[in-house]
């Protein structure tokens, strides 16, 4: 067994668990009539969905190879330069946020209110920080990650 496959292994069962915690906190925010139980339940739910979500997506980057025609290279490399773009922008966003939730933070009185609200300040300063460093990785990665003898080894999708 390679290395990749022991990681898509771990990723697999890694995906199970956030599955089954997805349905567990699907019913249990269904349950409950409080709206600060229900909002961390909520948080929860959908921090959980992009987990599976995201995992998903890691598993289908390890397993499939890209297509490596000239034409297919050059649409990856417009679409990192279209993410940076969007990234950039999504960072200013991310930051006024965060300037929101410290205005907010320095008005509220109520404990349950100001923690909810202090994580998703904390959240949207670090979304700020991740999305550079994404930029950064995405930027120096290879067009064609996987290499083949030739490219007609790696067969496009029509």
């Amino acid at each position: 067994m390679t290395n990749n496959d022991k990681l898509l292994a771990i990723l697999e069962k890694q995906i199970e668990v956030e599955k089954r915690t997805l349905d567990m906190l699907i019913e249990a925010e269904e349950s409950f009539s409080e709206t600060a139980v229900r909002l961390v339940c909520m948080e929860l739910r959908l921090d959980t969905w992009k987990h599976v979500k995201f995992l998903e997506g890691m598993t289908e980057m390890l397993t499939i190879a890209p297509c490596d025609t000239w034409s297919a290279k050059a649409q990856r490399y417009v679409d990192r330069v279209k993410l940076e773009r969007m990234i950039g922008n999504l960072v200013q966003e991310e930051d006024m946020m965060a300037d929101l939730y410290g205005e907010a933070l320095a008005e509220i009185k109520d404990p349950i209110a100001e923690l909810l609200l202090l994580h998703l300040k904390e959240t949207e300063e670090r979304h700020s920080q991740d999305l550079k460093k994404i930029i950064r990785i995405i930027q120096t990665a290879p067009l064609q990650s996987v290499k083949a003898e030739k490219g007609s080894d790696i067969v496009c999708e029509d």
